[in-house]
């Protein structure tokens, strides 16, 4: 089963909240979940670049007039 990123943010919150309020001892629940987001924010954002402005455009079939 694969989470979406939304999942993934929410679960970020909720493990750092678990953080503030029982300790230091689940920071490690807390770093997986930031590590995936930032990763998959990462990868998303370089998907985003290389399909982006940098492409040149694709030239047009000449139709007959």
């Amino acid at each position: 089963m694969s989470l979406s990123l939304h999942d993934l943010e929410k679960g970020r919150r909720i493990a750092a909240l678990v953080v503030r309020h029982c300790g230091e001892k689940y920071f490690p629940l807390f770093d997986r979940f930031d590590r995936e987001v930032r990763e998959r924010a990462s990868a998303a954002d370089r998907i985003e670049d290389a399909i982006g402005a940098n492409m040149p455009a694709r030239p047009r079939k000449r139709g007959r007039s």
